[in-house]
């Protein structure tokens, strides 16, 4: 384990953005630090690793940076492709596992890409990135009581997470509760005071309500904040 730390910390200072800010070593100082976060969490597994290379492998990191590409093109099959050879080396990376699932979502595979989000909350159980994600999934498919248990336990860990209150007053308003979904909006919006889909959302909610001047000024401030 000493030998491992004493590995990652040379690389972190290596790529450290205030060490070198050259194109590139902010994403891969991220890498880095993603890669020892698994090997924390394979530590607490009581799994054996005793290189950093066993949870850094270069070829690996080149898949996932390749993948990382081709989301960037929306290509998404061909990055779905890469992130698996990168898991082939890495099967507990979780935001490979995450991006995978973002990207079959894309691809209305939404049935795997929830296989995706339940993965990484096998690895991580308090991912609100993989809550937020899952629950949106569910959301897709019309299974609103299920992607509110998901936006639930998200805010709950992480309350200042305005995109899960934003999706939890979505999955609100297609339930008939206006209600609930206009208090979500706010909460987001709260967090976060420019977060025009927020805005443009409160006023669907408030135009099926009959506020059609409160909606009118909600949409109009949405319109302003996307220019």
């Amino acid at each position: 384990m000493k030998e491992i730390k004493q590995a990652y910390r040379k690389l972190a200072l290596l790529y450290h953005p205030d060490k070198d800010s050259s194109d590139g070593n902010e994403i891969r100082f991220k890498q880095i630090s993603d890669a020892y976060q698994t090997l924390r969490l394979h530590h607490k597994t009581e799994l054996k690793i005793t290189k950093f290379t066993d949870i850094y492998p270069e070829d690996a990191v080149a898949s996932y940076e390749q993948a990382e590409a081709s989301i960037a093109k929306q290509n998404y099959e061909e990055a779905i492709v890469f992130y698996d050879k990168a898991l082939e080396r890495l099967p507990l990376y979780e935001n490979a596992w995450l991006k995978k699932g973002d990207a079959l979502s894309r691809l209305k595979r939404h049935e795997e890409a929830l296989d995706c989000y339940n993965k990484v909350l096998q690895i991580n159980p308090e991912s609100t990135d993989a809550l937020n994600l899952k629950g949106i999934c569910l959301s897709d498919l019309k299974k609103y009581d299920k992607a509110l248990e998901c936006f639930d336990e998200a805010t709950l860990l992480n309350p200042m997470h305005y995109a899960a209150w934003n999706f939890m007053g979505v999955c609100f308003f297609n339930l008939r509760k206006p209600e609930k979904a206009l208090e979500c909006f706010d909460k987001a919006i709260k967090i976060k005071p420019d977060f025009a889909v927020a805005w443009h959302n409160k006023g669907g909610v408030l135009l099926r309500m009959g506020k059609k001047k409160e909606a009118e000024k909600c949409h109009e401030k949405a319109k302003n904040l996307r220019q």
